[in-house]
């Protein structure tokens, strides 16, 4: 594999895991990482040998979202280029599995709703803080499909945070095991879909693929064309002082 410096790229048994590796900041996305995040995806679904993708964070957090102290300038496509890694997970031909510890906020939440499957660990807090930061989200439409509108609007509008437990209850995650068994429990999901015809399971994944999201695209549009209306009153002076995507330091 490739070196990487803000993930941690790794096959197994079948399993390919792309690991966010930037604990300092509680997995907080930079614009390197969304590079290398797709770049891994492209390097794992070209991988014969690799037949289920999982998604985890390192030190106890899947992500807090974006990295809005990162020092890296941000280029001018990189609202496009992040929209390409969403897509890419969404629409590989391989299961991708979210494996949630600690925050899923905003950025993170989007990474994990872009997969297949969510297993969350009991400690998981998934929110969304768009409204917050004064951003539009780039992927309501997949709270829509997990949720139905009535709970989409009430995770989108109120920013609060949704716990391990409320998460499976109202549809938004798989499964929820105890925090030490998060990555068995994850590699033991990819080790069943792995047992499959890859060719088949692709197929399912694509056929469902396209029913949920018949109308996806024009609605991916709407949301691109609103971000891009709002880019210039995103208070990123705001975000900043509160650290990651709206959690507090």
């Amino acid at each position: 594999m490739n070196n990487y410096t803000t993930i941690e790229v790794k096959t197994e048994n079948g399993t390919g895991w792309i690991v966010f590796s930037r604990p300092q900041v509680k997995n907080a996305f930079s614009v390197r990482t969304f590079s290398e995040v797709h770049e891994a995806l492209e390097q794992l679904t070209q991988d014969d040998a690799v037949r289920t993708i999982v998604l985890m964070g390192k030190g106890g957090n899947f992500s807090s979202g974006r990295d809005f102290k990162d020092p890296e300038e941000v280029p001018p496509d990189f609202e496009e280029r992040r929209s390409q890694v969403f897509n890419a997970l969404e629409y590989c031909p391989k299961p991708t599995i979210a494996a949630v510890a600690g925050y899923a906020i905003t950025g993170g939440l989007t990474m994990a709703l872009s997969c297949d499957l969510i297993i969350a660990a009991e400690d998981a807090i998934l929110q969304d803080t768009h409204a917050k930061i004064g951003a539009i989200t780039l992927r309501a439409s997949r709270l829509y499909e997990a949720l139905g509108p009535l709970r989409a609007k009430e995770v989108l509008f109120t920013c609060r945070r949704v716990t391990a437990s409320d998460a499976l209850a109202m549809g938004l995650v798989n499964k929820v095991v105890p925090n030490d068994e998060l990555e068995r429990a994850a590699s033991g999901m990819a080790a069943e879909i792995n047992r499959h015809d890859p060719a088949v399971i692709a197929a399912i994944k694509k056929v469902i693929n396209k029913v949920i999201r018949y109308d996806q695209l024009r609605m991916l549009d709407l949301e691109e064309f609103e971000k891009r209306r709002f880019n210039d009153r995103v208070p990123e002076q705001k975000a900043m002082a509160q650290g990651r995507d709206g959690i507090a330091k």
